[in-house]
């Protein structure tokens, strides 16, 4: 199993973005800025701010970039859900940002005094609701100018874009409306001399750059996640400040979306902005809080493959003997990006010790599903790593619970399909057949997705439109179409829903029994196994051979097996007799018919059943029924 926190480990090439956004952050002519590096849920974001934060702080030790960590830089990093709780988030950023500065080692004692005035302030404020209301904010920033450019309101640009100059101003004075016109200027005098007393603080203090790294800013509230842009803007955004917002770009769009919703809907009820023009507002309010905005791509599946090779040596690998490979996988990066770092390339990290079997397992199975991974789980690490820790705790449940004959290829490739499509996983569960796992669908369709046709007397039909988007998958090897699923959907009840109360789960004792059964080696033990057997077992088993006869009448086995058990259980006659009557004799070998032929003399009920078959096919055409030497005329 993986733990699914971030980590400064990296596994999949990510440490060149926290590269290019630390040059970024120290390039003083850029300053003061706000980055938005955005990315999926699990698309790495954590990962790159953690690296960033030791990259920049002289005091860490772990960072390769240790020896060039800057002086004069502090960096901050905040969890943006801690500030959720708060009914005022902007106080409470504002308070955490000044309370870690006051308490830094190195540069706390020179701005200790600045640090608890402008704390002080901030309660102040705060209490005089200048904090807490964010159309207030938005209000006296529109009149600020320079400040107000960067945090203005919704309703205000709605306004500016149809060129209704009426109604912004008039925005403006209601988001400020009920003060004094003295309260007015103290409010604005308040901000502009928080901004300067900020400045100053950290030139007094000899901090050349503020770093300051929000994460999971997406897990707030609409509310909250404005609150934090905006405080960020209006109150913080002075010369040589850096700020980092890991979030996904789409729920900051949607919070300023909800935030200023009943401006955005009298805005298009006011015909004032069409739907094009309030989305370009979203867009436009959005780059004023976040400047540059940086997206993180997806894997590839060469990067997908790298990181389950690494996941892998992770996990079976003593540290000292990971780390090594971990090192030949940087220098093959640099060498060559697009080329996956392999399980050829793991074994020949390994030669001086060769990787246990089950590694090399691991890694098998790593290179056969990268490629299906990446579309399934769209290169997102962290949903590669659950999908991962999701496999190994199945496999272990099939292995406590004695399914041999659980494969790990058929679990990974069913598990895609749950993933991407779950209501297909679901089709697949209830068109199972519960006396036999097989999904009949399963045959035509996989057959339609590799182009060949299973019975070439049969048109295949179309794939279905639901079925089109996985044709892919349903050409991924193995075939699904002859597979006993039922142990399969058994380890994945936790997503099914499903207690499988209409499939008939066949005990493990049962399984080993026909396995020695069918097999020329240990048929003999088999019998003598079924003769212990209690009547609903051994019931159990003779339904079991049957379906496994009729799905292949072509192979004596089968038949051979109910017939040794119909010969000392006569519970087990009727069995073979029905299974006679129901399989088609086109496909049943010749052989069968000498067997049967040599029971019908022997006398009992057996004979009898047997005699009930030679007259039932006295007369055929088929290879079968020809075969019969009670059949043939007498010279």
């Amino acid at each position: 199993m993986w733990s699914d926190n971030e980590t400064t480990n990296d596994l999949f090439g990510f440490r060149v973005h926290a590269d290019l956004l630390r040059e970024l952050i120290l390039d003083p002519k850029v300053l003061p800025v706000t980055i938005g590096v955005f990315g999926d849920w699990g698309g790495g974001k954590s990962s790159i701010m953690q690296m960033l934060k030791e990259d920049l702080d002289p005091s860490t030790s772990t960072s390769p970039n240790k020896e060039a960590a800057p002086e004069g830089v502090v960096v901050l990093y905040f969890n943006g859900w801690l500030f959720e709780g708060y009914d005022d988030a902007k106080s409470a950023l504002l308070s955490s940002i000044l309370t870690s500065l006051q308490d830094n080692r190195t540069y706390g004692s020179k701005i200790k005094d600045l640090a608890g005035s402008l704390l002080k302030r901030v309660n102040l404020m705060r209490g005089a609701k200048l904090l807490f209301s964010g159309a207030l904010v938005g209000g006296v920033a529109a009149a600020t100018g320079g400040v107000g450019v960067a945090a203005i309101l919704p309703a205000l640009a709605a306004g500016a874009l149809t060129g209704a100059q009426g109604a912004a101003s008039d925005a403006a004075k209601e988001a400020i409306a009920g003060k004094e016109e003295g309260d007015k200027d103290e409010s604005l005098s308040d901000i502009r001399q928080f901004r300067d007393d900020f400045a100053r603080l950290l030139e007094k203090g000899g901090i050349r750059t503020l770093v300051v790294l929000i994460d999971d800013l997406d897990r707030c509230s609409p509310e909250r996640i404005i609150e934090n842009l905006e405080a960020i803007k209006l109150f913080l955004n002075v010369p040589n400040t850096a700020f980092v917002i890991g979030a996904d770009r789409r729920i900051i769009r949607q919070a300023i979306s909800w935030r200023y919703r009943k401006a955005l809907s009298a805005a298009q009820t006011n015909n004032t902005g069409d739907a094009d023009g309030i989305d370009r507002l979203v867009e436009d309010y959005l780059e004023k809080l976040i400047q540059i905005p940086y997206r993180l791509p997806r894997l590839s599946p060469s990067e997908i493959e790298t990181y389950l090779t690494l996941l892998f040596c992770q996990r079976h690998l003593p540290e000292e003997q990971y780390q090594k490979v971990c090192d030949l996988a940087r220098v093959q990066r640099v060498k060559d990006r697009y080329r996956p770092f392999d399980q050829t390339c793991a074994h020949e990290a390994m030669s001086a010790s060769p990787p246990s079997e089950e590694l090399a397992k691991s890694l098998r199975i790593g290179a056969s599903i990268a490629s299906q991974i990446t579309d399934v789980l769209q290169g997102n690490p962290r949903q590669v790593k659950r999908f991962l820790n999701a496999f190994f705790l199945r496999r272990k449940l099939a292995d406590v619970a004695k399914l041999e004959e659980v494969k790990d290829e058929i679990l990974v490739k069913l598990m895609l399909l749950e993933y991407s499509e779950s209501k297909l996983f679901e089709k697949l569960f209830s068109e199972m057949d519960g006396e036999s796992g097989v999904v009949e669908l399963l045959k035509n369709f996989e057959a339609a997705a590799c182009g060949t046709e299973v019975d070439k007397t049969v048109d295949l039909p179309e794939l279905p439109n639901e079925w089109k988007a996985r044709k892919r998958w349903l050409a991924m090897e193995p075939s699904l179409a002859d597979v006993d699923l039922r142990d399969y959907m058994w380890v994945t009840r936790d997503r099914l829903g499903s207690t499988l109360s209409g499939a008939t789960m066949v005990p493990t004792i049962i399984r080993n029994i026909i396995k020695q059964l069918l097999s020329d080696l240990t048929d003999t033990l088999g019998l003598n196994e079924a003769k212990n057997l209690n009547p609903q077992d051994l019931a159990m088993l003779v339904g079991q051979l049957t379906i496994i006869a009729l799905r292949k009448p072509s192979e004596l086995k089968p038949f051979k097996v109910l017939i040794r058990l119909a010969e000392s259980q006569v519970s087990v006659v009727d069995s073979f007799g029905e299974l006679m009557g129901r399989v088609s004799v086109k496909e049943l070998p010749p052989a069968l018919a000498v067997e049967i032929e040599t029971l019908s003399k022997r006398g009992g009920r057996l004979a009898e059943t047997c005699t009930a078959i030679i007259e039932k096919n006295r007369g055929g055409t088929s290879k079968f029924a020809r075969a019969f030497t009670v059949n043939k005329p007498k010279k």
